[in-house]
């Protein structure tokens, strides 16, 4: 399987969450104490060929198990960030993530409080094989999105809708990064701002 390099994001500043419940003793999920501790995390996307993977993953074991050997999932390395974190390899979209805040959301015990872990993505993988005119096809992707008790929902079909107004509001959400950032730079000149480079 051919995976490009990652891209550097040092200009565009993309944020990343996930959130864990607390374990059924009250206790934290290793992860978010993992990723307190280093101050790096990695964002991979579950999909549907990953489903039994997943779940293994989200089963309450011993610390010092390995999830991955657990869920028979094989690891790749970052390659962004400050140390090596290890990466689903099998995942078609990853993102290397750099630790910014927990949000603490309290609740009934003793799994009802959930931390929020926000980072920002300064690092990103894709597998080329899930690109449609270089962009990320879901169809291709098909995520899968926990819903609530025991069900989930697999993505397989998408469809297009342009909102209203100024279209010079919209450029990015098209996917087309070089023109947003060609668009950004013309309004800076436009203000005034002359330090901005040519493209």
């Amino acid at each position: 399987m051919r995976r490009p390099p990652a891209h550097r994001l040092d200009q565009h500043r993309l944020p990343a969450y996930y959130s864990a419940n607390q374990t059924p003793t009250s206790d934290r999920k290793d992860t978010v104490l993992n990723v307190e501790a280093t101050g790096v995390f990695c964002w991979q996307l579950a999909t549907w060929d990953l489903r039994e993977a997943v779940n293994k993953t989200a089963q309450q074991l011993p610390y010092g198990v390995d999830e991955f050997e657990h869920a028979g999932l094989s690891k790749t390395w970052s390659k962004v960030l400050n140390i090596p974190v290890p990466m689903v390899a099998e995942s078609p979209v990853r993102f290397e993530c750099v630790y910014h805040s927990t949000l603490r959301l309290p609740g009934n015990p003793p799994m009802g409080t959930v931390d929020v872990v926000i980072g920002k993505v300064v690092g990103v993988h894709v597998d080329d094989r899930v690109l449609t005119n270089g962009k990320i096809d879901v169809r291709k992707t098909q995520p899968i999105a926990r819903c609530g008790y025991y069900e989930y929902a697999v993505i397989r079909d998408t469809f297009d809708m342009i909102i209203p107004g100024d279209p010079a509001t919209l450029f990015g959400l098209e996917g087309n990064v070089k023109q947003h950032r060609q668009h950004r730079e013309t309004a800076q000149r436009a203000a005034g701002d002359n330090s901005i480079p040519s493209s």
